[in-house]
């Protein structure tokens, strides 16, 4: 990693905060919360442990920090595309859709380690899954509102299940593509991300849909 870090989209802060945020990210991704100290983070980010105390509080607070700084992206993008929704005949494959494209947004502007990190949280609860959880459902109320129309009378709880499993398989696949590709052996190795991202779709849109109906 060079020196000098990409500026995360949408994001603010210093440029000293702007480095350790993508040190962070990069770092946490790779090897685990617990397993970075901040002196790792620091000396990737080429600053100082005070420069992380100073700007964020604690490793807590940086934890946080990066976890929110791609958040408020994939929020405000997927609520763009929500509000040109018609309220009534939105179909289980447009909100899959609205769902998974602001995670490629994400991974197209440099931010497949945190995709990465999130998932590693989920799969694992680790250190900073409360920063996602307590904004996952508040963040995506729209949403919800929308897969509660699309399904009427399934339990809330199905629903929220459904989510956050939808959550999972997108940050699964989107934090890491090669190894989607390698998972499935030399007859995937031209297997573009684009098509990768139509098949996640797919996956997506049974997951909210559900079961089929008894007379599908």
């Amino acid at each position: 990693m060079g020196t000098e870090a990409a500026r995360i989209p949408g994001s603010r802060g210093t440029a000293t905060e702007q480095r350790l945020i993508a040190a962070a990210e990069r770092l946490f991704a790779e090897h685990g919360v617990g397993a970075v100290s901040l002196r790792t983070v620091m000396q990737a980010a080429q600053t100082n442990v005070a420069a992380v105390h100073y700007h964020f509080g604690s490793k807590e607070g940086l934890v946080d920090a990066v976890l929110r700084s791609r958040l408020d992206q994939v929020t405000g993008e997927r609520n763009a595309v929500l509000r040109e929704f018609p309220e009534n005949g939105v179909t289980a494959r447009e909100l899959a859709r609205a769902f998974v494209q602001p995670v490629v947004a994400v991974l197209e502007s440099g931010g497949e380690c945190w995709i990465r990190l999130v998932g590693r949280l989920l799969a694992t609860g680790g250190d900073g899954l409360g920063a996602v959880a307590e904004s996952f459902f508040e963040r995506n109320a729209v949403f919800v509102e929308l897969l509660d129309r699309l399904s009427p009378g399934v339990p809330r709880r199905t629903l929220d299940f459904r989510l956050s499993q939808a959550m999972t398989v997108t940050l699964n696949v989107l934090g890491d593509v090669g190894r989607a590709r390698r998972l499935h052996g030399p007859d995937a190795a031209d297997w573009t991300t684009g098509e990768i991202v139509e098949d996640l779709v797919d996956v997506v849109t049974s997951v909210l849909a559900g079961p089929p109906g008894p007379d599908a």
